[in-house]
């Protein structure tokens, strides 16, 4: 059992990314222990990336590969990592040299002091100024919906004690989120801040789709709360025709000479209603998407092949 594995998703990252990864954290990991191993996990690229890390790993015995069968998001990749993981410490950063490979012992440091889960706060991010703003609606929304209070700046840069990490393989749900889950298992959290830098070569592979298909699915998993909004837009909707209707009643008997104009408001009531209607449907629909899922018991992830 090594001292420190360090797992890493890789998606399409250049071989010289990987390379300079790895040169930094071995590095990086020689001020903390000389007993580690560093796993990356190749999330179905379609460029050369699993031929880079496996000429790393026949190089370098502590680089492990794993070859994903295709293309299973971030999340699950971090999850096989953490599957195959032996170190008494594991680390999890992304590939791409945002998160730096010199905190790490810093992370090691601070979890010497009684912590089994310890994140990195981000700061000074190098992002867009509306990336940042979109961030901060999606995390004050997430935060609504599911009760919780996660943080911001907190991604997936961390290390984990093995007895964590154990808690963590038990969970199997398809809907995957590393940070979401391991406040869910528990122990004891604390955290440092650290300078965020740049991806490699200025751009990151998780695209804006990405972002935005993985803000749902992640509200969707982690709360219920979309179902009693619908429930509650219902009520308010059905109180707003009760109150419309007496409004009515009232305008004809003071004014009885007037004609009733119904259309403008019969056909404003059908489409808003149309529009509710569906949106409650919408809800419901991913939430019983979420429950086929997990009811048809798949693995989470394919194993193609690895360097060992």
């Amino acid at each position: 059992m090594p001292e420190i594995s360090v797992v890493a998703p890789v998606y399409n990252q250049q071989a010289s990314t990987l390379t300079e990864l790895v040169r930094r954290l071995g590095a990086s990991l020689k001020k903390t222990s000389s007993d580690f191993e560093i796993v990356l996990v190749d999330d179905g690229s379609t460029n050369d990336a699993w031929l880079t890390i496996k000429e790393m790993a026949r190089a370098n015995r502590e680089v492990r590969g794993i070859h994903l069968a295709r293309n299973f998001g971030q999340h699950v990749a971090i999850s096989a990592g953490l599957d195959h993981a032996d170190g008494r410490w594991v680390v999890v950063m992304d590939a791409d040299l945002q998160d730096r490979p010199e905190v790490i012992p810093q992370l090691y440091a601070k979890a010497q002091e009684g912590y089994d889960v310890v994140f990195v706060n981000r700061a000074r991010r190098p992002e867009p100024l509306v990336y940042r703003a979109a961030a901060a609606l999606f995390y004050l929304v997430l935060n609504a919906l599911s009760g919780q209070d996660y943080n911001r700046l907190q991604g997936n840069f961390s290390i984990v004690s093995s007895e964590a990490v154990r808690a963590f393989r038990l969970l199997r749900e398809p809907g995957r989120f590393y940070g979401g889950m391991l406040r869910w298992v528990g122990f004891r959290h604390g955290s440092i801040t650290a300078e965020h830098a740049m991806a490699d070569a200025g751009q990151t592979s998780y695209s804006f789709r990405k972002r935005v298909r993985f803000a749902v699915n992640l509200i969707v998993s982690f709360s219920t709360r979309l179902l009693y909004f619908s429930i509650l837009l219902g009520l308010l909707m059905a109180v707003g025709s009760f109150v419309a209707a007496g409004l009515i009643v009232i305008e004809k008997i003071r004014y009885p000479e007037y004609p009733l104009q119904g259309w403008p408001s019969v056909m404003t009531a059908i489409f808003f209603t149309a529009g509710v209607t569906n949106l409650a449907i919408g809800f419901a629909g991913l939430y019983i998407g979420q429950i086929l899922q997990q009811t048809r018991g798949r693995p989470l992830y394919i194993v193609a092949s690895t360097t060992r």
